[in-house]
């Protein structure tokens, strides 16, 4: 599978048109895809990559699952897309299985067709429910990219510049992270103490007090794969309580499974008033949602827009693959296999870290991980450049990875089976070597992802 990176004439024409219709983010080399099967994608010129981030994090199940198609196809002649003011058979049984999921009261879903989406109905349920109008979100955090979403998401890059007089104003990124390896202080204990302090301060001191909603990820991947202890995230959970305000948690990147439990809060026994879900749960397809308790659910009708609809959310084709999918990661116990399966990689990956000094530290849970790159383990300096070369010696090693900033992650198909989760971490092994050897790769970093580095270096 290793491969040289030289395409075919066509592959190359392809991707030049791509550059000249096409609007968006790419990484390079420009590979133009054709097909995947199982953890595999394949290129136009037939070369087979292990896809590293389950397409956007969103494909659990992997490419091609013979159960998802049998139900794209008995869907596709039979039902695709009907007025989002009617229901149907698949999003009703969808939801229902996707309750007894959760804890507690979390059983109403308003759903949508992508993440951004579901969070700024999170956002439209904390205010119609409380009546109040400050959202708190966590620096370093990331929750979609339509402007509310925008607003309360932290990590730069280009995708915010010029949009500042665009975000709404009542929110305040005012979350201090439980970062604990970049934290001013060693001690974990002492750090969550410090953090949560200054979070209670930042609220009291950069909102209006009227708080509606606390909004976090409860492991925030795009701003570094910052795990929590169980301690800090009840103290967020008890200063949102002291607020009177709602506690959010984005899952978006998370659910289902990939973190060893089915949704990540149940790692640290806190429970949310909402969740948003999206990618993971429904297989690729457009189909995210907000889930919360009917009595926040009542509150919030009729208030703010809500229950929101738009043309697509509850079409009958996704909600029934949707509901595939939850059956089969339930009925096979998926959860098992990538808390299992998780400690496996995690154990790997540490090896990884201790043959090269540029891999600083490795973060995450089950099988969804990061490295963070530096350039040496004293500063603990962020190295981009290095990071974008090992993704670029990835793709030699047929490896197909997301790397933003210094982050490279590790997030295959839930269905990766052992022998394959061992030769993905062997050829990641072998990427890092090459990179460590600094030869030109000729990519720059300024473009190579809408959270791109601000440093334009090759």
């Amino acid at each position: 599978m290793p491969h040289d990176l030289t395409f075919s004439n066509s592959h190359q024409d392809l991707a030049a048109r791509d550059e000249d219709y096409v609007l968006g983010w790419r990484f390079e080399p420009r590979i133009i895809f054709e097909r995947g099967e199982g953890t595999q994608l394949f290129d136009v010129d037939g070369n087979a990559y292990y896809d590293m981030s389950s397409g956007m994090m969103s494909l659990t199940l992997g490419h091609a699952h013979p159960e998802l198609v049998d139900t794209i196809k008995s869907m596709a002649d039979r039902f695709t897309h009907q007025s989002s003011w009617y229901s149907n058979p698949w999003v009703i049984e969808f939801a229902e299985l996707l309750a007894t999921t959760l804890p507690g009261e979390l059983k109403m879903t308003n759903f949508a067709v992508t993440g951004s989406e579901a969070n700024e109905i999170a956002m439209r349920m904390a205010l119609g429910a409380t009546g109040r109008f400050d959202i708190c979100s966590m620096v370093r955090g990331l929750h979609g990219g339509s402007l509310a979403a925008e607003s309360v998401t932290s990590v730069g890059g280009a995708r915010r510049r010029g949009l500042g007089p665009l975000t709404m104003p009542a929110r305040s990124n005012c979350i201090v992270p439980a970062f604990y390896y970049r934290a001013p202080v060693d001690d974990p204990d002492q750090w969550d103490e410090i953090s949560l302090r200054m979070t209670e301060e930042l609220i009291e001191y950069t909102t209006s007090q009227e708080v509606a909603a606390l909004m976090l990820e409860p492991i925030a991947v795009p701003g570094g794969m910052i795990v929590p202890s169980e301690r800090w995230l009840r103290g967020i959970r008890e200063i949102a309580d002291k607020w009177d305000a709602l506690l959010v948690f984005d899952e978006c990147q998370l659910a289902p499974a990939r973190t060893g439990k089915f949704w990540a809060f149940e790692h640290f026994g806190v429970v949310p008033d909402i969740v948003t879900f999206g990618k993971g749960l429904t297989a690729g397809f457009a189909n995210c949602g907000t889930v919360t308790t009917p009595e926040i659910a009542e509150k919030s009708r009729g208030t703010k827009g809500l229950p929101w609809a738009g043309t697509y959310p509850q079409d009958p084709l996704p909600c029934a693959v949707g509901l595939t999918q939850l059956q089969i990661v339930l009925r096979d116990n998926l959860v098992e296999k990538a808390a299992t399966e998780g400690e496996f990689v995690g154990k790997r990956l540490r090896e990884v870290q201790d043959k090269h000094d540029c891999v600083g530290d490795v973060r995450g849970k089950g099988l969804y991980r990061m490295l963070d790159i530096v350039t040496d383990r004293e500063s603990k300096a962020p190295d981009a450049e290095m990071a974008e070369r090992i993704r670029y010696h990835a793709l030699e090693e047929g490896l197909l990875l997301i790397v933003v900033k210094n982050y490279v992650r590790f997030c295959p198909p839930l269905i990766a089976s052992h022998e394959e989760l061992d030769d993905m971490v062997g050829r990641l092994d072998a990427a890092i070597a090459k990179a460590e050897l600094g030869l030109d790769i000729g990519t720059d970093l300024s473009a190579s992802g809408s959270l791109a580095t601000n440093n334009i270096t090759r």
